[in-house]
């Protein structure tokens, strides 16, 4: 795990299926080469075809991240109709969790023990976060590229970047690679119309 993340830039790429069904991830370094996949482990199809149909992305989620070879490394879990995350190894010890701080593109970054470590601080569209340590610095850019109104709405297609600017120690490191695929489960999962409107409202 330690060496696996190093890249200064990171690549979080989902690929363009149903909305909602089953939550899925690619994260490749700035050269292109796969360092890890993550996915929802056992979701039936039955659960699947619900979440297609209702848009239920509120669902409880719970996404197994592993490495290109296929060890687990971590995971990212999100509760039902929670706007927050949590991180852990594999075992289950907790890393840390991403919480929303009172507005839909702030979030707090908490250690196992929820001090805290650092935020995330987005603009209005809830696209780019400035990922700040403990002191405010911004030591990381999480971004969320736009790929027209027809994809972000209907399908669940996303790309993210990660760029660290400084060199990161635990757990901070590990809730920003993780905040990609957290912000999506929490923001984008369900690809709700009205709350994705208001987000691109001025």
């Amino acid at each position: 795990m330690s060496d696996l993340f190093s890249s200064p830039v990171l690549r979080i790429e989902q690929p363009r299926r149903v909305p909602s069904a089953k939550s899925q991830y690619k994260v490749f370094d700035a050269g292109g080469t796969l360092l890890a996949r993550a996915e929802e482990r056992s979701v039936s199809l039955k659960r699947q075809a619900w979440r297609a149909v209702m848009l239920d992305g509120g669902d409880q989620r719970s996404v197994q991240v592993e490495n290109a070879q296929g060890t687990p490394v971590l995971m990212i879990e999100r509760p039902k109709t929670t706007r927050a995350t949590w991180v852990s190894t594999p075992d289950g010890t907790l890393h840390g969790s991403i919480r929303m701080d009172a507005y839909q593109w702030r979030y707090l970054l908490l250690d196992a023990a929820e001090r805290p470590v650092g935020k995330l601080d987005g603009n209005r569209t809830a696209r780019k976060f400035r990922a700040l340590d403990a002191a405010g610095t911004h030591v990381a850019q999480v971004d969320k590229k736009w790929k027209g109104m027809a994809t972000e709405l209907l399908t669940t297609a996303d790309r993210y970047s990660v760029t660290f600017f400084h060199t990161l120690t635990d757990p901070l490191r590990i809730l920003v690679v993780a905040a990609p695929i957290a912000l999506d489960l929490m923001l984008y999962e369900g690809k709700d119309v009205p709350d994705f409107l208001d987000g691109l409202a001025p």
